[in-house]
């Protein structure tokens, strides 16, 4: 269900961090019909598929195991290079847990990428700052539980960078996908907002990721983070 070269983007992270395919083992978590994982594995790369419903998976030669996300990942520790989790983390409610066991499956020095939209652009603050609702996080009916099908957890890379920090990991880099128009024409109040996100909370990277060209502008967030060793 990803949008419009989501997957490529994804794909040309995975080729400039890991440029050796044939020795690199990738989990793709969330695989829906396969099309990313089909990608993967055509550019060489050892694939396996993970999804909340495995019957959706399309490619035949790669193995899909069916896992809530919420839950346990049934793989031995230690199994990854790298894992996938694109345009899923959004669905979901345990983050800690996920990341835990993210940090599990990955070797020492593995890499986790996932994307999500980007609630940091001027799009999302001037919709939020208007209506109460971001773009791309529309009002939840409450007592419907359909994980798959809502965004539940728009958060921000300074909630990530928290939430990842406390299961393992440090946040190695990010990008977006795309620029987006409808950001571009409030980007001059870029210079206002960094100064006044300084003279509030200080200039630390965090605070300088928060309010990056990339993020005020970026349609999504692609975020790598490297498990720490230990």
């Amino acid at each position: 269900m990803a949008v419009s070269g989501t997957h490529d983007t994804v794909l040309k992270f995975v080729k400039d961090t890991f440029p050796e395919p044939a020795s690199t083992k990738i989990l793709d978590i969330g695989a829906g019909q396969g099309s990313l994982s089909l990608k993967l594995k055509q550019a060489g790369y050892q694939v396996c598929a993970c999804d909340i419903d495995a019957n959706n998976f399309k490619v035949a030669d790669i193995e899909c195991l069916e896992v809530d996300a919420n839950g346990d990942l049934p793989y031995e520790a230690g199994t990854f290079d790298l894992v996938l989790s694109i345009e899923v983390i959004e669905h979901i409610e345990n983050h800690s847990g996920f990341f835990t066991n993210v940090n599990r499956v990955l070797k020492p020095n593995g890499k986790y990428v996932f994307s999500t939209p980007n609630i940091l652009s001027l799009k999302y603050r001037l919709s939020f700052l208007l209506t109460g609702y971001g773009y791309s996080f529309g009002p939840l009916e409450p007592f419907v539980r359909s994980p798959a099908e809502q965004h539940i957890s728009p958060f921000s890379l300074d909630r990530y960078t928290w939430m990842l920090s406390m299961c393992g990991f440090e946040i190695a880099t990010f990008r977006t996908d795309k620029l987006q128009s409808s950001s571009k024409i409030w980007y001059f109040l870029a210079p206002l907002i960094r100064s006044l996100a300084k003279k509030r909370f200080g200039n630390s990277p965090t605070v300088q990721r928060q309010n990056s060209k990339t993020a005020l502008l970026g349609r999504k967030l692609f975020i790598m983070a490297s498990k720490r060793g230990k």
